[in-house]
């Protein structure tokens, strides 16, 4: 059997040029959360979206790029503070770990999305802690910095 691996943590801080609430709401509306959900080059069907706002509700979405196949992403939210903090678990049923992963009650990535005032924007800060692997720190970093570099250009009207 598999050693537990440790708990890794990845945080992005970007700068927003928009206020708090519609940074916010383009993480908990559907609509808005469908056109910016992935990294560049995928895209998500608003069909697959489901944002349950509210303390143990769920959130599922799934991001697709042609070529490459379909990501569903399932979580939970564990709290949520209109306008300033969002957490929630990320699953990606996909992760071919996820099953033993899951057994040893590992399988969530834990995920906290907060968001200030800043300079006439929104400071984002967004922290994922859970089993990554060290070897994949970077890889997912970059992709979660490709994320909000998607939510930055829906902000801007692009």
């Amino acid at each position: 059997m598999a050693d537990t691996a440790a708990l890794n943590e990845i945080t992005v801080t970007r700068v927003l040029d928009a206020p708090r609430a519609a940074v916010y709401r383009a993480w908990t509306e559907p609509g808005q959360f469908a056109r910016w959900w992935g990294p560049r080059g995928f895209t998500t069907d608003p069909s697959t979206v489901e944002l349950d706002v509210r303390v143990g509700g769920t959130w599922k979405a799934t991001m697709a790029a042609e070529g490459i196949g379909e990501f569903p992403f399932t979580g939970v939210y564990r709290e949520v503070v209109p306008d300033e903090r969002l957490v929630f678990t990320l699953v990606d049923p996909n992760d071919e770990n996820v099953a033993a992963r899951a057994e040893r009650g590992e399988a969530e990535e834990l995920t906290t999305v907060t968001f200030a005032d800043h300079e006439g924007g929104t400071k984002l800060s967004f922290q994922q802690v859970g089993q990554v692997e060290p070897e994949k720190t970077a890889e997912v970093e970059a992709g979660w910095n490709s994320f909000l570099d998607c939510l930055a250009d829906h902000l801007a009207g692009a």
